[in-house]
């Protein structure tokens, strides 16, 4: 598997997803029933919550406690997270990779949860929950280990948040015994024989801590990275990925904008989409989406979220498929033309090599995937127009050749009629009202 070409990522989870699901503490075993199913669509790698032990069981992990204790210390309310055990975390990581998929870690390097004890910090006199005596014996913490310390008053986010009226503390990094509990907390988290077996990292929060720690975890590992950089900015994102010097990828948070105007606003004009998210700029480093565990709680993509889905399953970068979207919205629709099933079959087979845009106006897209090795490249048409069918004339790579269409949706699902392209690759190519149309080459 080259990630260019056929990485396939599942968000595994969404907020509270046990109790939603009535899967506490066995989400590990679920998550496990599933894989020969995802593996058949073209799954190629599993992004899981972040699975070290908080202060109380029914967490989703984002405020780590003990980071060794990932399911096998009775400490914080039981033995096992909300999501299972440790021997069940570790036997699907072994699954996921029987059936050729890689699984990311969700690393929260910025903060933790509160700690057993309070101290008094003696750099501000004040008394925070700082004192960690966790039961694995590995990486106990005290306020030195915080901002503010002797080596550091602050990173780029400070305190990162509070819970029940306690600050959330912030890990400096900067001290060496943070540093190198940190470093060694990666390790145990990829290693295959005593720890959890994890292939890369999905880095939370990166916006609140220096960005050099990204930088020496990907560098050391050489693994596939990509960070949450909250900005609807694409400079600012690509900012962060220069001063990461390229180690990893970033969330497309600014295409995700751009699609969810296109599928909730309906006076969106389709000319803004080309240019909008780092796949167009450098989709190597792009990992897109159509909604997240933290988007779809706030800002979800509300109508015809397959229109979404279309784009981010047809062209360059790593796309992410949610799992509530999938499993609980409806839209993986099997055995049917439209749906991301076929989507990511779609994906999976043919779509390979650059892309470039053949046409758009205000209610029409069509772009081209130019082929690379055994995936022939394939044309993608998105109309937004609710009442009619819409298409345009537009010169493929492929002439003289016929075009078939091999997915799509929308409010007519009348199959689009293949075409024929002429000496110069020209053909006219129609998608039905707030639908979509890929057409593969023969």
């Amino acid at each position: 598997m080259t990630r260019r070409t056929a990485m396939r990522l599942m968000q595994t989870f969404y907020w509270d997803c046990p109790r939603a699901e009535g899967k506490e503490g066995q989400w590990w075993k679920h998550l496990q029933a599933t894989l020969p199913a995802l593996a058949k669509i073209g799954i190629t790698a599993l992004w899981l919550p972040p699975s070290a032990k908080s202060s109380h069981v029914d967490s989703m992990g984002y405020a780590p406690y003990d980071y060794y204790d990932q399911g096998e210390f009775n400490q914080k309310g039981g033995v096992g997270t909300w999501f299972g055990s440790t021997a069940e975390l570790r036997a699907l990581t072994r699954a996921a990779h029987d059936q050729g998929m890689i699984v990311l870690a969700d690393a929260v390097l910025n903060h933790c949860d509160i700690g057993d004890a309070k101290e008094v910090n003696p750099l501000t006199g004040r008394e925070l929950l700082t004192k960690f005596t966790p039961k694995s014996g590995k990486f106990a913490r005290d306020w030195s280990n915080f901002h503010p310390c002797e080596y550091s008053s602050a990173d780029a986010g400070s305190f990162y948040g509070d819970l029940e009226g306690y600050d959330l503390p912030d890990l400096c990094h900067d001290n060496p015994y943070t540093y190198l509990g940190v470093m060694e907390y990666i390790r145990y988290l990829k290693d295959r024989q005593q720890g959890i077996g994890y292939d890369g990292f999905r880095f939370d929060a990166v916006k609140y801590y220096d960005s050099w720690i990204v930088q020496s975890i990907q560098e050391w590992q050489k693994c596939f990275g990509v960070v949450e950089y909250w900005d609807g900015s694409k400079d600012a994102i690509k900012g962060y990925l220069d001063y990461v010097r390229w180690s990893c990828s970033a969330f497309d948070f600014p295409l995700f904008y751009a699609l969810r105007e296109m599928c909730d606003n309906p006076h969106y004009d389709m000319r803004r989409l080309w240019g909008s998210g780092l796949i167009y700029d450098v989709p190597m480093h792009s990992v897109t989406f159509c909604d997240n565990h933290d988007t779809d709680r706030s800002q979800p993509i509300v109508n015809d979220k397959l229109l979404a889905y279309a784009i981010i399953l047809t062209h360059e970068g790593v796309p992410c498929i949610y799992w509530r979207d999938y499993y609980n919205y409806g839209l993986a629709l099997p055995e049917s033309p439209g749906g991301i099933d076929n989507l990511c079959r779609i994906h999976r087979d043919h779509a390979g090599g650059a892309t470039s845009l053949l046409y758009s106006d205000e209610r029409l897209y069509i772009a081209q995937r130019h082929g690379y090795q055994s995936q022939k490249g394939l044309v993608v048409v998105v109309n937004t127009d609710p009442m009619a069918w819409r298409g345009a004339w537009v010169q493929t790579r492929w002439p003289n050749n016929s075009l078939t269409c091999a997915a799509w949706w929308g409010r007519d699902t009348s199959q689009p009629y293949g075409q024929h392209t002429d000496g110069g690759g020209w053909t006219q190519l129609f998608a039905p009202p707030r639908g979509y149309a890929v057409y593969l080459p023969g």
